[in-house]
């Protein structure tokens, strides 16, 4: 896998068992990306382009954290 950080955003390529061809466009899809600090895999919101090629995956956008807010009445 390659990861690079491009200013605020990522590019990754990766390998895949699948020999389809797609473009999609996402504004919410889920990824899983590890946390150096705390070493957990999550699950993060990706907004960005999915290239899918014959074995290999593109994806280039977005990686947001979220963070769980507590209202007091």
């Amino acid at each position: 896998m390659i990861n690079l950080n491009l200013g605020s955003k990522k590019l990754t390529v990766e390998l895949r068992n699948g020999t389809g061809l797609d473009i999609e466009f996402c504004d919410s899809k889920p990824v899983w990306t590890y946390n150096e600090i705390t070493g957990d895999i999550v699950a993060l919101p990706f907004k960005g382009t999915v290239i899918l090629l014959p074995f290999i995956v593109i994806t280039f956008g977005y990686v947001y954290t979220t963070e769980e807010l507590e209202f007091n009445e």
